[in-house]
């Protein structure tokens, strides 16, 4: 039954995002709270969340999942609505990325993660640098270490959206 697209009910789809709210908490909890005061520099879990709901659910599910991680991401203190339209974009990206060009599976999420990463670290680089924050040297110490982090812990992401898709409920059937 490939491509079987099958009709939710109501109770279907409030356990789904019931269960991805609850994986978004745990990712903000171990970003924020455990990776936090650790030594390293802080990877960038939200957005690759984001990626991860457009990869396995779809683009119009991953634009308004990645709407909700940018509000999380945006409440904790950054950059406000354009965490929001980013992260929004992210999901719509990645959902659009993997029901066209990229197969639905953790090959797919990790390449749809990496394009994320990148353009999450070259846009807050270049902002900094248009306000003359700090040099490009000492931006990329920061850089760099934030980006190798965060595709790190990728694959952890993929596997709470993942248990949170196989067991509430998918769009798609493959």
């Amino acid at each position: 039954m490939r491509g079987l697209l099958f009709i939710m009910t109501r109770h279907d789809t409030i356990l789904k995002w019931t269960a991805y709210l609850i994986a978004l908490g745990l990712v903000t909890v171990v970003n924020y709270y455990v990776l936090g005061p650790l030594p390293i520099t802080l990877p960038q879990l939200l957005p690759i969340l984001a990626v991860t709901g457009g990869t396995l659910e779809g683009a119009s599910f991953g634009a308004v999942y990645g709407g909700v991680c940018g509000a999380v991401m945006s409440s904790l203190g950054y950059l406000g609505p354009g965490c929001i339209i980013s992260l929004s974009a992210f999901g719509w990206g990645s959902g659009l990325a993997t029901q066209y060009l990229l197969r639905r599976d953790v090959w797919g999420h990790l390449i749809c993660s990496a394009a994320a990463a990148l353009v999450w670290e070259l846009w807050t680089v270049g902002a900094r640098l248009l306000s003359h924050t700090a040099p490009l040297g000492v931006l990329l110490q920061v850089a760099v270490p934030e980006l190798l982090w965060t595709l790190a812990l990728a694959l952890p992401v993929y596997w709470a959206g993942r248990f949170c898709c196989i067991h509430y409920g998918r769009i798609y059937h493959e």
